[in-house]
């Protein structure tokens, strides 16, 4: 194998580890009948401490509308007078997190000399230090409306950008929205 083509499998290797898909856990109530469910309702979410005041309200709905259209791909949504069989609650959290792991630098690759074909790394180095970042977790938890008791947690984690615009935010929320819920019902 050519070194430049071993370069290129090492980069790609490189960028699918920094990707930042989410991790979504989920958790139940064993033994609990799922596929009695048939009305859902979405509960509104209050912002009732310092942490969530930073959450835009514009965000909270968004995700309230996100929950509303992927559960009602499934279920049917509950009428203002009667009771449904189930109530979602949801939260957002994002906290700044340390990573105290060490990584590498490359800084350059490329050809010594004009015609010449032998690829020559500038800087190959290994940094160790501490980066921080913000970590988001959305929270997704559905109680079962006769008994208000939780029979079913989704939650998804996912490295955030400082420099992320709205949009860009309710983008990823509404991607985690589908990925957790796309656990729901969980197989028995």
């Amino acid at each position: 194998m050519k070194i430049s083509h071993w370069v290129l499998l090492v980069g790609a290797v490189f960028l699918a580890g920094c990707s930042s898909q989410p991790y979504v856990e989920t958790d139940h109530q064993a033994g609990f009948d799922f596929a009695s469910l048939k009305t859902f309702s979405v509960a509104e979410t209050k912002q009732d401490s310092k942490e969530d005041i930073l959450i835009s309200p514009f965000t909270l709905s968004h995700i309230h509308a996100a929950l509303e259209s992927e559960l009602g791909k499934r279920y049917q949504q509950g009428t203002s007078g009667s009771k449904p069989d189930f109530i979602v609650s949801y939260h957002v959290v994002v906290e700044e997190k340390i990573d105290p792991r060490s990584y590498n630098d490359i800084y350059g690759f490329g050809y010594y000399g004009v015609g010449y074909r032998y690829p020559r790394p500038y800087f190959l180095g290994t940094n160790t230090g501490l980066r921080v970042y913000n970590q988001g977790s959305l929270i997704i938890d559905i109680v079962d409306a006769k008994t208000d008791k939780p029979i079913w947690r989704g939650v998804s984690e996912k490295r955030l950008s400082r420099s992320m615009a709205p949009q860009q935010q309710r983008e990823v929320l509404s991607n985690a929205v589908v990925e957790v819920l796309a656990q729901f019902p969980p197989v028995n």
